[in-house]
């Protein structure tokens, strides 16, 4: 009686090794699948990131170009100014005579 005692703790705690067993086992899928689902969404991320980093290289790239456009325009505008303040002079000079 005693082996059947003994036979049947042991069937008991198999039993409860192959449950347990099971239950990592669905954990270890669910673990993989998030995992999976992480590693999409961090791909989708690094994309993002590195479309952001293209679209700011682009806009640091216009900026610096920008003061030169900028002081382009500033001098044409100051040739044009001095341009129209001379021909005001010649005005009031043949006003004069």
């Amino acid at each position: 009686m005693e082996h059947h005692d003994l036979l049947a703790r042991i069937e008991a705690k198999i039993s409860r090794l192959g449950e347990e067993r099971r239950d990592f086992e669905q954990q270890l899928l669910k673990a993989r699948e998030e995992l999976a689902s992480l590693y999409k969404i961090n791909k989708e991320l690094q994309v993002q990131v590195d479309e952001l980093t293209e679209k700011s290289r682009s806009l640091e790239q216009a900026g610096s170009l920008q003061p030169v456009a900028e002081t382009e325009f500033r001098y044409a505008t100051r040739q044009r100014i001095n341009e129209l303040v001379r021909e005001i002079d010649e005005c009031i000079a043949l006003l004069n005579t």
